[in-house]
């Protein structure tokens, strides 16, 4: 019998998929449209998302930003169900569940660290100017997110060696 919070999870989970990959798509098809389709009036008034835009080239970069980025959340979040789905089956501590949170850890660090230099890179280049934004709530809870899962990784590991070695003993 399913949990009836892993199964909400699991549909948390699916929804968080999709709209990550939508979300991707479109930012890629904005960012393609505007490319080679073309001339766009931007008004400073009308569009500022990390920065005014004001060109074409700027409104390319920061669509092609948020494909890579909602790309990186949506395989984050696929790599979680497949986790989910191996709880489901009553495998546990396995070899894949193991690199499955160590892989999403390090996913999370490096999408965190990616980010914070791209809108650096992009306010630079876009605004002229130099930013440095020290969020306490949002830059390092999602570091420690990301370190929590590399040790996640490391509990299971251990519990992997000690479950078999609890299996020859018996």
């Amino acid at each position: 019998m399913k949990s009836n919070s892993l199964h909400i999870l699991k549909g948390l989970l699916y929804v968080s998929f999709i709209i990550s990959l939508l979300t991707a798509l479109g930012s890629l098809g904005i960012a393609a449209y505007i490319a080679f389709i073309g001339d766009m009036n931007f008004d400073e008034s009308n569009f500022s998302f990390l920065f005014p835009i004001q060109t074409n080239k700027a409104a390319i970069s920061l669509f092609l930003l948020g494909f890579a980025l909602y790309s990186a959340i949506g395989l984050i979040v696929y790599l979680m169900l497949k986790i989910i789905r191996s709880f489901e089956k009553g495998n546990l501590f396995t070899n894949y569940q193991i690199a499955g949170f160590n892989l999403i850890g390090q996913l999370i660090i490096w999408l965190t660290i990616l980010q914070s230099a791209a809108e650096f890179i992009l306010s630079l280049v876009f605004k002229s100017r130099i930013e440095f934004k020290l969020e306490v709530s949002g830059f390092w809870l999602l570091i420690a997110l990301g370190a929590f899962f590399i040790v996640l990784s490391k509990v299971f590991l251990q519990a992997k060696k000690l479950k078999e070695e609890n299996e020859l003993a018996i």
